[in-house]
């Protein structure tokens, strides 16, 4: 079966004029290249901008993606349609499925075929994983993550210094409370997206104050590329990059590999060789692509089982609001905004972790959206020149080997998808809480936890010269709020790297990748996406997938 874009929802397979505008395809009759990069989203992308600024006068590189250019910015800053409907629009939401046995499987994670990936569905929030959550990770990637790569991703992605003065303050205040002794409380970063530029054109020493939160790689790899470049698309060596163009084979050949790819426009084959080839499609393309690949039935028989396995989103509980008019004296109202990040210090009773979570938390939090050029149009309904205050948290999550991407039928691209939905506080308490943090709590303690929490972040502000509580009396529990869908962007493990399966444990002696992110078995096939992780961090995990393309792109030369 030949590819059809009516196979993903919503795929586009056209070459834009904008496209043509900003940067050529690789037009070349050659059709070796030293690596071969299957994927522009953050992983893929940051690996193929990295690896030109610091090989592409040697090397030859191929940067592959199956969809087109069509967002030139971060889609929900399109316009001022709610982000939901956006969603829905470019695919971007719950993926429903029926199963095998007759049941709904569902999961947010549509893959988003265009150029850049998911990132530019992304609000370029980038905050960093925390030192208990990298016990997790292989002790070599580990110390390499702290040691600087993390630092080196932010820089990448343009990181902000504050969210503002508002933000600044509140953080400040914050850290005085008792919540600091369980919680490093900051300004949550997010991507700057253009320098102040001086006259002639030229950068200036500092950034905007105030984030926009565009980053994208299709941006940062069109500022890679240039505009509409000439010879660096011949032949000679440098990243160039092709565009409408879907993977559907992976060979080995005599210690080369063969990537075999179809235009999504004529359905025409290629195939590229290539000395090493990366796999950056995501969490579900990937691991979909390696079992479909002819490398599949040669892989050891301790990692075949393990492709596709362990696909795990982190919960997330839904938020509780109030309205609030300042914080120590500070006075706090309509137009004030800022986004704060309480992360959880790991510490432990006993054998626990006490706050296996970070709490994110919004003062105002349409405010600062780049879409809204006229915020107060958004202004939550409230008390009178009250600052709406939103928290939710986020749980870290083992990797869940119930949850799997079943093989794609013979020449079929869309795979099964069985997926357990980290929303139910039964099963969290039951199972997935216990291997993160060893909590053997039911339901109704974890509730209590967290509104606990929640009573304490409140708190430290006023309302009326009180201190601030829930709105509308909310709490968590049993009629009340819960766990939301999991986060629809950030699934894990489907092709994962040394793992411990839960808290304390030895790390596993079976994975798919190794530390250096090669598929264990084979000699230059490698992933770097989303799928490597061995644990869902509480926190957003697109800063340590690019601190992971960094490393990578360093072993790869």
């Amino acid at each position: 079966m030949t590819f059809q874009a009516s196979t993903y929802a919503n795929f586009v397979s056209d070459d834009t004029a904008s496209r043509e505008r900003l940067f050529l395809q690789y037009m070349g009759w050659r059709d070796d290249f030293d690596i071969v990069i299957v994927g522009s989203g953050i992983g893929g992308g940051v690996l193929a901008d990295d690896l030109a600024d610091r090989l592409g006068r040697q090397k030859r590189i191929l940067l592959l993606e199956a969809g087109s250019f069509i967002y030139p910015t971060h889609v929900y800053n399109v316009c001022r349609f709610p982000n939901s409907s956006l969603a829905k629009h470019f695919a971007c939401d719950t993926f429903v499925q029926a199963g095998g046995s007759g049941t709904q499987n569902y999961i947010g994670e549509k893959p988003q075929l265009n150029f850049g990936g998911r990132s530019i569905f992304w609000s370029g929030l980038i905050p960093a994983v925390q030192a208990w959550e990298l016990d997790y990770f292989p002790p070599q990637v580990r110390q390499d993550l702290a040691a600087g790569l993390l630092d080196r991703a932010g820089e990448t992605m343009n990181m902000s210094r504050t969210m503002g003065a508002t933000a600044r303050a509140v953080a400040e205040r914050l850290r005085q409370s008792p919540l600091a002794d369980d919680f490093l409380i900051e300004e949550t970063p997010r991507a700057l997206h253009q320098p102040y530029l001086a006259r002639d054109g030229t950068p200036k020493d500092q950034f905007h104050t105030e984030p926009t939160g565009v980053f994208n790689t299709a941006e940062l790899l069109l500022n890679q590329l240039g505009l509409t470049p000439g010879t660096s698309h011949g032949d000679g060596p440098g990243l160039h990059m092709l565009l409408n163009h879907f993977v559907e084979d992976v060979q080995n050949h005599h210690n080369r590999l063969e990537v075999v790819v179809r235009d999504t426009r004529s359905g025409e084959a290629r195939v590229f060789k290539a000395a090493t080839v990366v796999l950056a499609g995501g969490s579900i393309e990937s691991p979909k692509l390696l079992r479909r690949s002819s490398m599949y039935p040669w892989l050891p028989d301790s990692v075949k089982p393990l492709v596709g396995r362990g696909l795990t989103d982190h919960p997330t509980s839904n938020e509780i609001t109030s309205f609030v008019t300042g914080i120590g004296g500070r006075p706090l109202g309509a137009t004030d905004h800022g986004k704060i990040v309480f992360y959880s210090r790991g510490r432990r009773d006993a054998n626990q972790i006490r706050y296996p979570f970070n709490v994110e938390m919004n003062l105002n939090h349409e405010y600062w959206h780049l879409r809204n050029n006229d915020p107060m149009a958004e202004a939550a309904a409230g008390p009178p020149g009250a600052a709406r205050l939103d928290i939710k948290f986020s749980f870290g999550n083992c990797l869940d080997d119930n949850n799997e991407i079943r093989p794609a039928p013979p020449f079929g691209y869309v795979p099964e998808i069985v997926f357990r939905n980290q929303s139910w506080a039964d099963y969290l308490a039951d199972s997935r809480f216990l291997a993160l943090a060893g909590w053997q709590k039911s339901s109704t303690e974890i509730w209590d936890v967290l509104n606990r929490v929640a009573l304490d972040i409140f708190a430290q502000f006023e309302s009326g010269g009180l201190p601030a509580q829930p709105a509308d009396g909310a709490r968590y529990g049993s009629g009340g709020l819960g766990f939301g869908w999991g986060t629809v962007h950030h699934a894990v493990g489907s092709l994962r790297m040394p793992y411990r399966p839960r808290l304390d444990a030895s790390f596993s002696a079976d994975s798919v990748v190794d530390e250096n992110l090669l598929v264990v078995g084979t000699h230059r096939l490698y992933v770097c996406d989303m799928s490597v992780l061995p644990l869902s961090t509480a926190a957003n995990p697109v800063r340590t997938l690019t601190a992971l393309a960094l490393r990578l792109s360093e072993h790869l030369g």
